[in-house]
C-alpha cells in the first residue's frame, strides 16, 4: 500500500510538472508574440515617417493648410457609421498613424478600403471616414478597450477636454484638441454630433470603461 501511495505521489507530481511546463511554454509564445507584432509595428511606423519626412513631432499642418478635395458631407448634423470589422491581418503597411501623448499611444492605420483595415487586429478606420486632409471632413476612427493586446483605446477614458491628438497622414502631421466626449448605447451604429462642421475634426470610438453597455465617443478639432 505505501508503495502504491509513492507511486501515486510521483505521477501527481508529473502531472504536475507537466502542466506547469505548458503553462511556461503557453505564457512565453504570448510573451513573444506580442513582442514581435510590436518590433513590426515600430518598423511600419518608421517607414511612414522615412517615406514622408514627418520626423520632426512640432511639424504641424493648420486648417488652413489643409488641401480641398470633399467637402460634400461637411454640413450635415451628423455622421452614421457601421463599426463592422473585415478579413484578418496578414502583411500589410500603413498610411498613417495616429498618436496621443497624454496615454503614450501611438499606432498606426490602414486604408480604409483595405481587407486587413479591421478592429479586431489594429485602429480601424471608418468606412464613413474623411481623411485628414478633406477639408471640414471627420476622420472616424475606432478600436477595443480592455485588457487585450488589441485593446489600443483602453486608455481614451483617461482623457479630459482639452488634451491633444496627432494624425500624420500624406506628409503632414495634423493636430486635435478634444472638445466633446460622449456616450451612447452600444447598438452598432454611432451618431456622431460635432460642434462645429465648419473645422476638421477626428472622432475617437471605443466602448465604455466598465459598461459593456455603452460606447465612448472623443470628438476632436484640427487646432
Amino acid at each position: 500500500m505505501k508503495r502504491i501511495n509513492e507511486l501515486k505521489k510521483s505521477q501527481i507530481l508529473l502531472l504536475g510538472s507537466f502542466l506547469i511546463l505548458v503553462g511556461v511554454v503557453i505564457l512565453f509564445n504570448g510573451y513573444f508574440k506580442v513582442l514581435k507584432e510590436e518590433i513590426y509595428e515600430d518598423v511600419r511606423l518608421s517607414l511612414i515617417d522615412q517615406s514622408s519626412g514627418t520626423n520632426d513631432p512640432d511639424r504641424v499642418t493648420d486648417s488652413e493648410g489643409v488641401s480641398n478635395l470633399d467637402t460634400s458631407n461637411s454640413n450635415q448634423n451628423s455622421n452614421q457609421l457601421d463599426n463592422s470589422n473585415t478579413s484578418p491581418k496578414k502583411n500589410y503597411s500603413y498610411i498613417g498613424y495616429l498618436e496621443i501623448p497624454k496615454i503614450k499611444l501611438k499606432r498606426g492605420f490602414l486604408n480604409k478600403e483595405s481587407k486587413y483595415n479591421s478592429i479586431d487586429y489594429n485602429i480601424m478606420v471608418s468606412y464613413n471616414a474623411d481623411y485628414p486632409d478633406v477639408v471640414n471632413g471627420n476622420f472616424i476612427l475606432v478600436a477595443h478597450s480592455g485588457d487585450a493586446y488589441i485593446s489600443f483605446f483602453a486608455y481614451l477614458y483617461k482623457l479630459k477636454v482639452g488634451d491633444f491628438a496627432y494624425v500624420t497622414y500624406q506628409g503632414h502631421k495634423y493636430k486635435y484638441q478634444l472638445v466633446k466626449i460622449e456616450e451612447q448605447p452600444k447598438t452598432g451604429v454611432v451618431a456622431i454630433h460635432r460642434p462645429n462642421y465648419e473645422v476638421n475634426g477626428l472622432t475617437l470610438i471605443t466602448c465604455t470603461k466598465d459598461n459593456d453597455s455603452t460606447q465612448t465617443i472623443y470628438i476632436f478639432e484640427l487646432v
